[in-house]
């Protein structure tokens, strides 16, 4: 049991990711993007058998092929899941509108008419359906990871790039070594101005969407690019994903390594203890899937950078569990080629490596670090392969644990099969054959050749 966690109180773990981004991802001008990037978001659900141990009920989107195998061959008995027979990108209210949903989340409070909600966010739609089994259905409803409906509005402002910014900087004493350059814009036509001045400069800079996630939306403009203020506004103004909303222009930093350090802090409500520091990932480049990877290793914590990224990251906690927020939330850092540390941004909510920190977690205990590194990607293109049953027969042996080793793969997303895709963590005793395993993975799929 989570130590945040009130016991023999049912839990119950909302994984409402589209919910949190629809507005954002709604500025897509194409229909079609705009529906990739939704769907992108609500295939994540899967994840959330990952999370908080066992038992609990899981609501996700779309149904989860391998929730049946996964529970099974990891010891998750008491974990159950349910999906809406209509989804929509906002689950809370999937919840609420279908009475079968409701009424099996009433049956799971029992006799005591008692429930813990964890949501992917806290989210006004969150809300509606806290309101709805109070109100309607007398259940008495925790709320262990969530802050005041009074104080939503601190999650949504430190979760923008000029929020971030704003805090930070009042908050750290060496925010000035911490953050890299940058200026908080009111508009595009401002941006423009501030790039054309980081270029007359010789600077590489970044133009940032306020809000959002995964950088959809950024935009990199190098010396040379253009030869005039305007030419840079008109770039930005069909930039639909920037809003008409405050954009920051920030130094580009030199990094070659990819070194992009994430660090999860979980803040609990005040006066009930102190914020800790759930976990330390990486990212890492997977050239042979095209993408980035989430690393977690004991190496992280040995980097020269850590101590201070640990003692930021539990300040900005402090200040944030005495504004009145509560839940998880990480610092996005990069770290540059002389090995500087810099903070670049904060995401208020659960995050990407939550699962797999959770997962290990359960399965291994808490000194897991001490034995494994894992390495996850949920957006794996599967190939021709668009049936569970068929992935499994290619890549079966492979799970974890392989027999006589202590590695192996976990499978994470398979409701995105249909779309090619699929997510999974490579589970070895260092990092090197944890990319190996990686790579023999990647191997068989493409290896598997079409349908006859």
């Amino acid at each position: 049991m989570h130590a945040h966690l009130i016991q023999n109180v049912p839990v119950v773990a909302i994984c409402n990711i589209s919910e949190t981004f629809y507005d954002f991802l709604s500025r897509a001008k194409e229909v079609t993007l705009r529906a990739d990037l939704i769907h992108g978001e609500q295939y994540r659900c899967d994840r959330t058998l990952m999370w908080l141990g066992d038992p609990k009920l899981v609501f996700a989107t779309f149904p989860i092929p391998h929730a049946e195998d996964f529970c099974r061959r990891y010891d998750y008995p008491g974990t159950t899941y349910l999906a809406p027979t209509n989804p929509s990108p906002f689950l809370s209210l999937d919840i609420i509108r279908e009475p079968d949903l409701l009424a099996q989340l009433v049956e799971y409070a029992g006799e005591a008419g008692s429930v813990q909600l964890i949501p992917y966010a806290t989210t006004p739609q969150f809300f509606q359906l806290v309101d709805r089994l109070q109100t309607d259905y007398h259940l008495t409803v925790f709320l262990p990871e969530s802050p005041s409906r009074n104080n939503l509005w601190l999650r949504d402002y430190i979760d923008t790039k000029a929020g971030f910014r704003l805090f930070v900087s009042r908050w750290l004493a060496n925010a000035d070594q911490l953050l890299p350059e940058g200026i908080i814009c009111q508009n595009r036509q401002e941006a423009a101005a501030v790039a054309h001045w980081f270029s007359l400069n010789g600077q590489n800079c970044l133009v940032k969407a306020d809000r959002g996630e995964d950088s959809i939306g950024h935009f990199v403009i190098h010396p040379g690019d253009f030869d005039s203020i305007e030419a840079i506004h008109t770039v930005l103004k069909s930039n639909t994903f920037l809003g008409d909303e405050w954009v920051t222009v920030e130094q580009l930093l030199p990094c070659s390594a990819l070194l992009s350090p994430s660090l999860e802090l979980l803040v609990p409500p005040r006066g009930t203890g102190e914020p800790t520091i759930t976990y330390l990932c990486g990212q890492h480049f997977l050239e042979f899937a095209g993408a980035h990877g989430i690393w977690v290793s004991r190496e992280l914590y040995e980097a020269a950078w850590y101590p201070t990224l640990a003692t930021s990251g539990l300040q900005i906690a402090a200040r944030l569990q005495e504004m009145g927020y509560v839940g998880h939330f990480d610092i996005d850092t990069i770290v540059d080629d002389e090995g500087r540390l810099f903070l670049v941004e904060i995401n208020a909510r659960r995050t990407g490596g939550t699962h797999v920190h959770e997962f290990a977690q359960y399965v291994f205990g808490s000194d897991y670090l001490d034995k494994f590194v894992l390495l996850g990607n949920d957006s794996i293109d599967s190939g021709h392969i668009v049936d569970y049953n068929e992935l499994m027969h290619v890549i079966g042996d492979l799970l974890y644990p392989i027999p006589g080793q202590e590695r192996g793969i976990v499978i994470t997303v398979t409701s995105a099969l249909a779309a090619h895709e699929f997510g999974c963590i490579a589970i070895a005793q260092a990092t090197p054959q944890a990319l190996a395993l990686h790579q023999t993975l990647a191997e068989r799929i493409r290896n598997a050749g079409g349908p006859n």
